[in-house]
């Protein structure tokens, strides 16, 4: 990090003893200060509890230095603020005793609240930059995985469907193979009563002309 962003940094964070971030506390605004835009994103299940962190600093950051204006502007009255934050005095002392410093350098507040706006529109078109991007990542990593996942369910149900079509055929086979398994039993059985039938007024006509016949070459010596 370079001598100024390093500067630059402490303007905004604090170091705390385990090398982490900590935003500095902003003071509430007024009438006349203008409000960062809101972020537009979309709210996922579970939102994510975000934490500030030295790489997204260093790049917002390195985004105001690049757009430093000449002289005396927001950036040094902050400095201004936060210089005046170690007297004992209140907020609007503190607030009046930067402005005063910087009237000394023919510095309005007119030209503060501008200098101001202008670094908040930077800082949005490093959000927007960086939301394009999130969206271009979140469309590679999960937007592909998201439609897998539902050409897959719809396998799966397509399969599924497949499954209960089978299982229903299945079904009406084995219902038709027992209709035809009885329908066998009953034809074999009818089929073998009229055999056995057939047999037994076979072998009683046979039986009455092989008598007849006997009794034929008895009587007629």
């Amino acid at each position: 990090m370079s001598d100024f962003l390093s500067k630059f940094k402490s303007v905004f964070v604090v170091e705390d003893a385990g090398n982490a971030t900590t935003p500095v506390a902003s003071d509430p605004p007024t009438a006349q200060t203008t409000p960062t835009p809101p972020v537009q994103t979309t709210a996922p299940s579970a939102p994510a509890k975000g934490a500030v962190t030295d790489k997204f600093m260093e790049i917002l950051l390195g985004a105001l230095e690049q757009n430093n204006q000449p002289g005396f502007d927001y950036l040094e009255f902050r400095q201004a603020l936060k210089n005046l934050a170690k007297m004992p005095m209140d907020e609007a002392t503190r607030y009046q005793s930067a402005y005063a410093m910087a009237q000394t350098m023919g510095v309005t507040s007119e030209k503060l609240l501008e200098s101001a706006k202008n670094y908040l529109n930077v800082l949005v078109n490093e959000q927007s930059k960086f939301n394009e991007a999130h969206a271009q990542q979140r469309a590679r990593l999960i937007g592909t995985r998201e439609e897998e996942v539902k050409s897959i369910e719809a396998m799966i149900q397509q399969k599924s469907e497949q499954i209960k079509s089978m299982a229903q055929q299945i079904e009406e086979h084995r219902t038709r193979s027992e209709q035809i398994r009885k329908e066998v039993s009953d034809s074999t059985v009818k089929i073998e009563n009229t055999k056995a039938d057939f047999d037994a007024t076979f072998n009683t006509v046979i039986a009455q002309i092989k008598d007849d016949a006997a009794k034929m070459q008895q009587h007629f010596r």
